[in-house]
């Protein structure tokens, strides 16, 4: 177990809403952490990229764009 110091007013907030959920102000505390955390989990980069806009040069079949990219090349 340890002690935490925080300030009064934020005290009898966490206490009245672990009042309010019928748990202790040490489980409420614990819940909010585990939320705290599940949600700072870290992003994979495929999901980063679902919200990237489309760019018109890189539609099509990326193998066929380097063909023809490699055909312009020979040329």
């Amino acid at each position: 177990m340890q002690t935490i110091e925080i300030n009064d007013q934020i005290a009898e907030q966490i206490k009245h809403l672990a009042n309010k959920e019928h748990i202790s102000t040490s489980q409420f505390i614990e819940r909010l952490l585990m939320k705290y955390a599940q949600e700072k989990k870290p992003t994979l980069m495929t999901e980063l990229m679902k919200d990237l806009p489309n760019i018109k040069a890189f539609e099509g079949d990326p193998v066929e764009i380097q063909r023809r990219m490699r055909d312009e090349w020979e040329r």
